[in-house]
């Protein structure tokens, strides 16, 4: 049996509201911006291709990612919310793909490890989501049979947009550690690591 055609998506659009200064994306943090860690993660994962969709300011995102090979997406709209990132990315994804692993350009915590594991039980008619404890949160796996709902989401607060409209469909993925509840708001967000906080 051929392994499923799985590409990522890493969503790094935004304006960085709540951040109240530069971009969070940009902010350093084990020697490479926020941003680079989360699209470091999904190139060492099984995915085909990462995509990288922008919006906000988007030469900076570039060139910090500079030299890895990513296919750059642009989101003309992204001022109307996250919904509108996912459309734009998931509008550009191949034709044959099985599915689309969903990841946030501000979780730098997330591992290879984790996306695989998603990927390792995929199924062509179940959304599988990353969660720790009794709490969902990301990446998600959508595969191909998702895509139309994805491209049909509105607004910008991303699980009330995503779980609230395909909550029928979702396995919930346990994962080891909290990175894929972790995201980056503010600077101080990058304080060191809770002692036991390992990738997995």
């Amino acid at each position: 049996m051929l392994s499923p055609r799985i590409d990522a998506l890493v969503l790094a659009a935004g304006r960085s509201l709540r951040a109240g200064g530069p971009n969070k994306l940009l902010l350093p943090w084990q020697d490479k911006a926020v941003v680079a860690h989360a699209v470091d993660a999904a190139l060492a994962s099984r995915v085909s291709t990462v995509h990288v969709v922008t919006g906000h300011d988007p030469a900076p995102l570039q060139e910090v990612l500079q030299g890895r090979e990513v296919n750059w997406i642009h989101n003309p709209k992204y001022q109307s919310g996250i919904s509108t990132s996912i459309n734009a990315g998931v509008t550009e994804l191949p034709d044959q793909l099985d599915g689309m692993v969903l990841c946030l350009g501000d979780m730098p915590w997330v591992s290879d490890r984790q996306i695989n594991r998603l990927i390792d039980g995929f199924r062509p008619d179940a959304v599988r989501v990353a969660c720790f404890g009794k709490r969902r949160g990301h990446p998600a796996l959508f595969p191909r049979a998702w895509f139309e709902k994805l491209l049909a989401l509105t607004g910008d607060d991303l699980a009330r947009c995503l779980f609230d409209h395909l909550a029928s469909a979702v396995v919930e993925v346990p994962m080891a550690n909290d990175a894929v509840l972790r995201d980056v708001d503010y600077e101080e967000d990058l304080m060191p690591t809770p002692v036991g906080m390992i990738a997995q």
